[in-house]
């Protein structure tokens, strides 16, 4: 059950060796330096990393960030009102290796980020390796991670990963991009990726592990019209709980959590039953069509929270969207319309005849655990969706009932200015609890509202360059506004200047 429980100072609970899974990764990790130093021919060299450095003055009308200067910003910015940002990029690729010269390709990069203020931070929003070679790609470090389908800079973001959070350390091993299966001639396509990594502190159960693995298909090949499906699995697991000690990341744990089964005798008896860990995930269907000069992508996501929804008993919950692309257009550049519906999951609590693992049935209450009480966040921030709002004590979810329409716009009003529109209008109804608090305390109390909050967020950026002393600089403006009552009323803007240098 969630409970206003203090977190345990780190220092007072007992110290755990590294787990076999941490192990093998930091193994793998190992391989992608040996190929980076392994020399592949006498001549091979670095060639100079891209650079960039950036600079932005945050004004809030109160001590809140408006929404969309804040959220899915890969949590650069503070959410606690106006506050200053320096951000230093070096990003670099090179290829090496093999006859041709083009074997292996090797890109890394660091994205280091100063921001004074309430909630100051001087830390490495990026600091990656990442090798390419055959058509595979191992990559470790924290670096930016979305979901692969959805539209990133207009939408509102995935329901799995939607690049609102730090991004959390890991190692990844995948495919670098759509393979087609032998003998399909590109009518057949996959793509997909396993990844393990850290959520580490800052929350009610610390040392947190976490697994990703994502898998998609495509079918069409060269014909206008090509449709997909995949799903997202994702798992909290392991870590240190305040009051149970040390919960089992052993290697056979690690199995057990990719494939979602019980743990063993040493994990908590919930784990035991069902599943060991919290996991979440999402089916993703939907069709790309490439018409002159449009593409067109339209999309569904369906959350997952239990093994239930394998079967898409909650087809009303989704994430359903259609983004545009226009090519060689003078306006308008692209249009993503999205909208978010979130608050059957599965209905109210009701008996469940399978008694044999859960009594009661219903209310999915998305993104939270019983025993992992931070929920599907990381460093203060959903990792998902940020329209699901945090907890101000860290310990879970409050809204994940939600209704809301959102519109995404990029156009050039002149020459060399690109301009963005986002718009989001919600109705939020907090999250539901179990009907039956005694017979069923495992469950977390939920916090439904008196009556639905609206909530809408607008924001407008523009970004265009300028020569100042010979030197070419990018001016970045944006303007947000909320009004509301679930998150209040706010005007902001944000001004920022940025430098390349090659």
């Amino acid at each position: 059950m969630h409970s206003e429980k203090q977190l345990i100072p780190a220092s007072l609970l007992p110290s755990v060796s590294p787990s076999l899974p941490h192990s093998l990764f930091l193994f793998l990790a190992s391989i992608i330096i040996t190929c980076i130093l392994l020399p592949q021919r006498a001549d091979a060299q670095l060639t100079a990393p891209d650079i960039s450095l950036e600079a932005y003055g945050v004004v809030s009308s109160s001590g809140t960030t408006p929404f969309w200067l804040q959220s899915n910003r890969h949590g650069m910015f503070a959410p606690d009102g106006s506050h200053i940002l320096t951000r230093f990029q070096a990003h670099g690729l090179e290829t090496f290796g093999g006859s041709d010269g083009d074997r292996f390709t090797l890109r890394y990069g660091a994205d280091l980020i100063a921001r004074p203020g309430p909630s100051s931070t001087l830390s490495f929003n990026q600091g990656y390796l990442r090798l390419d070679a055959w058509g595979l790609f191992l990559q470790a470090g924290r670096f930016h991670n979305t979901s692969p389908i959805h539209d990133e800079e207009l939408g509102m973001g995935s329901l799995g990963v939607s690049g609102n959070a730090t991004p959390v350390p890991q190692i990844r091993v995948g495919l670098a991009d759509w393979t087609s299966l032998p003998f399909t001639r590109d009518f057949v396509q996959i793509r997909g990726h396993m990844a393990h990594g850290w959520l580490g502190n800052r929350r009610f159960v610390d040392n947190v592990l976490y697994h990703e693995k994502i898998g998609h298909a495509r079918i069409g090949g060269s014909f206008p019209l090509n449709l997909y499906g995949g799903i997202a699995h994702y798992a909290k697991w392991g870590g240190e709980h305040p009051e149970l000690g040390p919960i089992p990341s052993t290697l056979k744990d690690f199995f057990r959590v990719a494939v979602a089964i019980g743990g063993d005798e040493n994990a908590p008896p919930g784990e035991r039953d069902y599943m060991l860990g919290d996991h979440l995930g999402a089916w993703d269907f939907g069709a790309f069509i490439e018409l002159t000069d449009i593409q067109i992508k339209i999309y569904r996501q369906f959350p997952l929270e239990t093994k239930d929804n394998l079967k898409l008993k909650s087809l009303q919950d989704a994430l359903t969207g259609i983004n545009i692309q226009f090519d060689n257009q003078r306006f308008l550049n692209a249009i993503t319309y999205e909208f978010l519906y979130t608050k059957y999951q599965d209905g109210p609590r009701r008996p469940n005849p399978d008694t044999d693992r859960d009594s009661f049935r219903g209310n999915e209450n998305y993104y939270n655990h019983y025993l992992y009480l931070t929920g599907w966040s990381y460093n203060r921030r959903t990792i998902g969706t940020p329209l699901f709002t945090p907890r101000e004590n860290n310990l879970g979810i409050s809204n994940n009932r939600v209704v809301a329409h959102h519109l995404g716009l990029n156009f050039q009003l002149i020459e060399n200015l690109n301009t963005m529109l986002k718009v989001t209008y919600s109705r939020n109804y907090g999250n539901q609890g179990p009907a039956d608090e005694e017979n069923n305390p495992s469950v977390s109390l939920g916090e439904p509202f008196d009556e639905p909050k609206e909530q809408l967020s607008v924001l407008f950026g523009a970004r265009f360059p300028i020569t100042i002393y010979n030197n070419n600089i990018n001016f970045i403006s944006n303007i947000a506004y909320d009004n509301g009552r679930l998150i209040g009323n706010q005007l902001g803007f944000s001004i920022g200047i940025s430098k390349d240098f090659r």
